[in-house]
């Protein structure tokens, strides 16, 4: 073929090439399409598109109300000085209620400036959801570090404490040992702890736990029935979120309150109502050290095709046998984390107050509005910046 031919025929590929990317491109609004404060993509994504939804998948990304907007309740001390990594335990270890934002990342790329964004928040911890959300470990820790860029925290933490949401489910130990990775992942990230769903299995329970652990422990802590099985390398990444040389990280990297001196929070959903018949023995896990009942999935456990369907009403489904046991094994739930003092993600007894929930051992909670957590800190005399 002719040598200018040849060149001629190569560049009309390419003319034609760069306009068939050019109608691929989406349109975008006059103002950009982003939501405020978001960047724009350097390669298309979902946020490119005229029909994004403008949130994360369960709405919690790219809400304004997670910046402070109340003042400081009057106990809190100006001079605070944080003597923790993990802020959560701190709060609880001076009898607190830790409330915390939540965060569902959609699979755009955004996580790390909503990371910034969110280091601010008036929460002191973070649940970055990836039971039902995007799991990308890639995103998480784009987020931890964004965390780190936007901080410290006004109370002077580093970042706030970030617990992960994972879909390993706690069905039995064989499916917990095929999953335990994931909490590896989490943790590698620099999460300061994870939120097992589907906790049912005594046996899973404590391979989750392990999955949380190094294979030593420390002088004076009381050996585990499984030796803890997150692997060398894995404290890299985490120890540069933290703020820790690795050889530090390695020390603190252990769960609380079973090792009082570590910096890990392991969490269990008690969601069905077989974790419910097992909730004593669940509880008295050594290692773990918060839990929630999951109240709608253990709804849709009791109630089956009856808590969906729409042909009854609230009046009617209340009425139903399988709502008397669901009530009642909320509470055994319950009831069984206040025995084994497990800090509490959940509500009080039926009908308390939200000052009698925390009387009854309430350490934990999704924020709802900063009104809620503003009166909860002003009830329990909060000293601790937020």
């Amino acid at each position: 073929m002719d040598i200018k031919k040849r060149d001629f025929l190569f560049g009309a590929g390419l003319a034609a090439a760069a306009a068939a990317d050019a109608l691929a491109q989406p349109t975008r609004n006059p103002d950009g399409g982003y939501p405020p404060g978001v960047p724009k993509a350097t390669g298309r994504s979902m946020l490119d598109s005229p029909h994004y939804i403008g949130t994360a998948s369960k709405g919690y990304g790219f809400k304004a109300n997670w910046a402070r907007t109340l003042p400081m309740v009057p106990t809190v001390d100006a001079n605070y000085k944080p003597r923790r990594i993990n802020k959560a335990i701190e709060l609880w270890e001076d009898n607190q209620v830790v409330a915390y934002a939540e965060f569902g990342a959609s699979g755009a790329p955004d996580t790390y400036e909503e990371g910034k964004r969110m280091a601010k928040t008036y929460c002191d911890a973070i649940n970055y959801e990836m039971e039902n959300d995007s799991f990308n470990f890639s995103e998480l820790r784009n987020f931890m570090q964004g965390l780190v860029d936007g901080g410290p925290t006004p109370s002077g933490h580093r970042t706030p404490m970030v617990f992960v949401t994972l879909p390993a489910w706690g069905f039995d130990g064989p499916s917990m040992r095929a999953n335990v990775w994931q909490i590896h992942q989490s943790l590698a990230a620099g999460a300061h702890g994870v939120l097992i769903c589907e906790m049912e299995s005594p046996e899973a329970a404590e391979i989750a736990i392990a999955g949380g652990r190094y294979k030593w422990t420390w002088p004076g802590v009381e050996e585990l029935p499984i030796e803890g099985v997150r692997g060398a390398g894995s404290q890299s990444f985490a120890a540069h979120i933290w703020g820790l040389s690795q050889d530090e990280y390695l020390r603190v990297a252990d769960t609380w309150p079973h090792n009082p001196k570590g910096e890990i929070t392991m969490g269990f959903k008690l969601e069905n109502r077989r974790s419910a018949m097992a909730a004593e023995q669940l509880m008295a896990v050594k290692g773990l050290a918060f839990a929630e009942p999951g109240p709608s999935d253990n709804g849709w456990s009791h109630l089956q095709w009856d808590a969906i369907r729409g042909d009854l009403t609230r009046e009617q489904r209340a009425a139903l046998p399988a709502s008397k046991r669901l009530a009642e094994d909320l509470e055994r739930i319950r009831l069984a984390a206040k025995a084994n003092h497990i800090q509490w993600l959940g509500n009080g007894p039926p009908g308390a107050t939200p000052q009698q929930e925390i009387d009854q051992g309430r350490r934990m909670g999704p924020a709802g509005t900063e009104e809620r957590v503003q009166a909860d800190r002003l009830y329990t005399k909060r000293k601790m910046p937020y």
